[in-house]
């Protein structure tokens, strides 16, 4: 291509990403900086940068792409950026790092019983971050439709990293393992405890249940559901989830006697599982209703057992099994009588499109992929920013955005949005945005401030 690179000093008020702008709106409009400054104590001196500016600049960087904290560079040396947020200079890198850092609290992480799944305590400030989180929950639940259903999906992921406090996942390899709970409606976190590699996915499931439903049932949600896998299946679980009347539908260890009772099923009894109500192709999936009760199940007089829902699944390559087994078993346990059987599974495995897409965007799209140092509380408290910036984004779009922009994923939303190029001027004494008018994200950024203003 014909042209030529000149380097310039950068003395001119132009901004790369103006949309970010917006997210830092949201995040003030919501009250989040004030429940920083309430909730989230690290600074004992009055100089230098606040916790709601140290967040504030951490949630730009992951929201824009970045991966670590040297990538503020990149936002430092945004002038304009600068001008709009009303700031001289941004957080350095070594700043950033210091920040996260007093998140650590080296006494909880040296209570550790070596080889042995532990989980230290949250620090004062890792406490203080939830408690924004729940705030962000709570202002999106008042500006937003009330909604009244909360669909909770119970779900740990793992981010791999092979630095040398890394544990051991069950995956094979080292890492860590945080355990989620997802708010499928809208589309928000609800909870998020980080832990090491190897602690087990199901360790703690009905602590951070518990958690979840009292956090939503004070913001005036009244009908709950929980979707799991088999770290879920834990009968301290069920029976908590029935005395609250909580519907569920949670993946069952396939035990011996459950895998009994499904091979004896005559072939009548098996009935094909689509994956849509549409399909008409034949499937491989088909699936049953078993009697079963598990010899540990507990259950009051009035109560009816739990149901169980067995699917068999036949190998599309059945000779590369060994053991010539012609089908694979997996069950579902469910509360749900009322509901039709494939119904009530195809609905237990939405939570694969749900949270698991969600725990990707974390990952490779806002930075949770890459952890910035070795100690545990500084990772945990970079991986609470990135769900307060997955939160935030989600926020954005059911506030201020239009209505089919609610499905992007970040990565979009930064393409479109995020990244949009500005010229800042000042005329009399007033600071202007100058966007180009032909840009199709220029009405959407107008429109979303406007919004933004409203739910101030």
């Amino acid at each position: 291509m014909a042209f030529q690179v000149q380097v310039v000093e950068s003395r001119d008020a132009v901004t790369g990403h103006a949309g970010v702008s917006l997210l830092i709106e949201t995040f003030r409009s919501l009250g989040l900086a004030e429940a920083v400054k309430r909730c989230v104590r690290l600074k004992e001196r009055r100089r230098g940068y606040t916790e709601a500016e140290s967040i504030e600049t951490l949630m730009a960087l992951v929201a824009a792409g970045g991966d670590c904290v040297d990538d503020v560079r990149v936002l430092n040396a945004d002038v304009g950026l600068r001008r709009m947020w009303g700031r001289r200079r941004m957080p350095s890198a070594e700043s950033l790092r210091s920040f996260l850092n007093r998140f650590h609290d080296e006494d909880a992480v040296a209570a550790r019983v070596p080889h042995t799944a532990f989980v230290p305590k949250e620090s004062p400030a890792l406490k203080g971050l939830s408690a924004v989180q729940r705030q962000l929950l709570a202002a999106v639940q008042r500006r937003s439709p009330a909604i009244g259903l909360a669909t909770l999906d119970v779900d740990a992921v793992i981010i791999e990293s092979e630095k040398r406090e890394a544990l051991p996942v069950y995956e094979g390899g080292t890492g860590y393992q945080p355990l989620q709970v997802w708010w499928a409606e809208p589309g928000l976190w609800v909870r998020s405890e980080f832990r090491d590699g190897n602690v087990g996915a199901q360790t703690g499931v009905l602590e951070i249940l518990k958690e979840s439903v009292a956090t939503l049932r004070e913001l005036g949600v009244t009908e709950f559901a929980v979707r799991s896998d088999t770290a879920g299946y834990q009968h301290v679980v069920l029976n908590w989830l029935r005395r609250e009347r909580i519907a569920f539908a949670i993946s069952a260890d396939m035990s011996p006697e459950l895998r009994a009772l499904g091979v004896a099923l005559p072939e009548s009894a098996w009935k094909p599982l689509r994956h849509t109500r549409r399909d008409r192709e034949p499937s491989t999936r088909e699936w049953a209703e078993v009697e079963f009760v598990p010899d540990h199940g507990s259950f009051k007089r009035d109560e009816q057992p739990d149901r169980y829902l067995v699917e068999r699944v036949r190998p599309t390559q059945l000779p590369l099994f060994a053991n010539g087994e012609p089908y694979r078993y997996f069950a579902t346990v469910t509360n749900l009588w009322d509901r039709d059987g494939e119904h009530l599974l195809l609905w237990a495995r939405e939570r694969c499109g749900t949270v698991e897409p969600a725990h990707d965007v974390l990952k490779n799209e806002l930075g949770g992929g890459v952890l910035p140092c070795k100690r545990f509380g500084a990772n945990a408290a970079w991986w609470q920013i990135v769900i307060l910036t997955a939160n935030l984004i989600t926020a954005l779009k059911l506030i201020a955005l239009p209505a089919d922009w609610r499905p992007m994923r970040p990565k979009r939303l930064r393409f479109l949005l995020l990244h949009l190029f500005g010229r800042l001027v000042t005329h009399g004494r007033r600071l202007f945005l100058r966007l180009a008018r032909d840009h199709p994200s220029t009405a959407v950024f107008i429109e979303a401030r406007r919004q933004l203003a409203l739910a101030s």
